[in-house]
């Protein structure tokens, strides 16, 4: 996760600077690195803004090549497993039964704006960014959970909550011990259409989103 954030009150003289630039009044600025070199957030008072310094690939790769196929028990509220799956490569698997309406994982990860997880995703054979607000993505591929794995199911067993820092993967139902743990991407239905492979009576044929309904902030490539 980014760390806390370096609080800097501004001149009088930065504060001009600033306004003349921006025509935003900013007194001070929480400025929040992000560990892998993509840049600088800085958010002034409650409105979020940032200026990018130049990326920094070399890190991020040498931080993809050290995840592991595990699940952090810190962030998991019941015991699973990672194990091939038949719906796409890996899977996650419950070792227990689970209750509806409970949390079961945490997807975390690095901390990255939308400029970052675009460079990194172009090209890629996978990726693992949520989306947590307009701001931020969650890059699962960085210091993740084990969440990252979750394949999607047009009729899944999980569904996202989204919190300040994290997002909460929770029960819809409940889910017998060996099941596979399954979300709804939902990608855009402006986005290129990606086949479906989950094998559900309810599978729409497509991770895609049909057209008119509202979309929500998964976003992890086919490899």
């Amino acid at each position: 996760m980014a760390r806390a954030p370096v609080v800097i009150t501004l001149t009088s003289e930065q504060r001009a600077l600033i306004r003349q630039a921006s025509g935003k009044r900013v007194t001070e600025l929480a400025v929040e690195p992000v560990e892998t070199g993509a840049g600088w957030l800085f958010a002034p008072g409650g409105r979020k803004f940032w200026l990018l310094k130049d990326a920094d690939p070399e890190s991020y790769l040498a931080a993809r090549r050290m995840q592991q196929l595990r699940i952090d028990p810190r962030h998991a509220h019941f015991r699973m497993r990672i194990g091939k799956s038949r719906i796409h490569r890996w899977g996650v698997f419950t070792a227990e039964h689970i209750p509806a309406r409970r949390n079961v994982i945490d997807y975390i990860g690095e901390l990255v704006n939308p400029v970052e997880s675009f460079r990194r995703s172009k090209g890629a054979k996978a990726t693992y960014a949520f989306k947590l607000d307009k701001f931020w993505r969650i890059d699962g591929s960085v210091r993740g959970s084990g969440a990252e794995f979750i394949n999607h199911s047009c009729d899944p067993n999980l569904r996202s909550r989204k919190l300040a820092d994290r997002i909460e993967l929770r029960s819809v139902r409940p889910i017998a011990a060996g099941e596979e743990l399954t979300l709804d991407y939902r990608y855009s239905h402006r986005g290129p259409r990606v086949p479906c492979c989950c094998g559900s009576p309810k599978c729409r044929g497509t991770i895609n989103q049909v057209r008119g309904r509202a979309s929500k902030p998964r976003a992890k490539s086919r490899a």
